[in-house]
């Protein structure tokens, strides 16, 4: 991955450097938490209303994220442009004893599409702080399966879900630049109140994910130095 990342900035040089207005083109990997408060108390409902034990092994937990944006800077103070971000991450409920096992697993996968008022903040030389306040939706696939395995019977379920939500995320981000290439690190939090989650006629749950939490990470790409 790594290497098809370096191959794509290499390509986009070229195109870069003939541009009359600075712009930038940055790819993001970073950790990111999650909230899921709904599905965490629906995962506890599970629990209580099985005849049998069961633990808890994932519960959504922190996970990496991956993204990118393209920004043009409008002027030294104001940078604006799209970004787009994915995550991923789920639960698992489980049991097992002599007699079978059990399994109760819900996977996400989280698409943000968003826009970006970036704003300065400080800066010494090719070094920059810029504080942002980005908006725009999370659209999120859930796949809920459920599979009891006793002797030899397997009885399973796979339900597939859906919701859409906005978000805003207050961002802190320090680059620094050397020619076209530039760096940087990140740090946010991510505000997402919840998306209903629907399946897929339409049918909305009382349930909802909130992808809300702490994000950091680091960015290269490359970009233009004022002229």
């Amino acid at each position: 991955m790594i290497r098809r990342l370096f191959v794509v900035l290499f390509v986009l040089v070229p195109f870069i450097e003939g541009l009359s207005q600075q712009v930038e083109l940055m790819f993001t990997v970073g950790m990111a938490s999650y909230s899921m408060r709904d599905l965490k108390n629906y995962n506890s409902g599970i629990q209580l209303n099985l005849p049998f034990n069961t633990q808890i092994t994932s519960n959504f937990p922190t996970t990496p994220q991956i993204g990118g944006h393209f920004a043009v800077q409008i002027s030294h103070f104001y940078k604006l442009g799209v970004l787009y971000a994915y995550s991923s991450t789920g639960s698992r409920i489980t049991a097992s004893d002599y007699s079978g096992y059990y399994h109760n697993d819900i996977a996400l996968s989280g698409h943000t599409l968003g826009i970006i008022n970036s704003f300065y903040m400080v800066g010494y030389k090719a070094l920059r702080v810029d504080f942002q306040t980005n908006i725009g939706m999370v659209m999120t696939d859930i796949r809920m399966t459920e599979e009891l395995h006793t002797a030899d019977t397997t009885v399973s379920d796979i339900q597939k879900y859906s919701s859409l939500c906005f978000f805003v995320e207050p961002k802190v981000e320090a680059t620094y630049q050397w020619k076209l290439l530039k760096t940087g690190l990140y740090v946010s939090y991510f505000v997402n109140p919840g998306g209903k989650i629907k399946d897929l006629e339409g049918w909305k749950t009382s349930s909802t994910t909130s992808w809300s939490g702490f994000r950091f990470g680091i960015e290269i790409g490359i970009g233009q130095m004022s002229r």
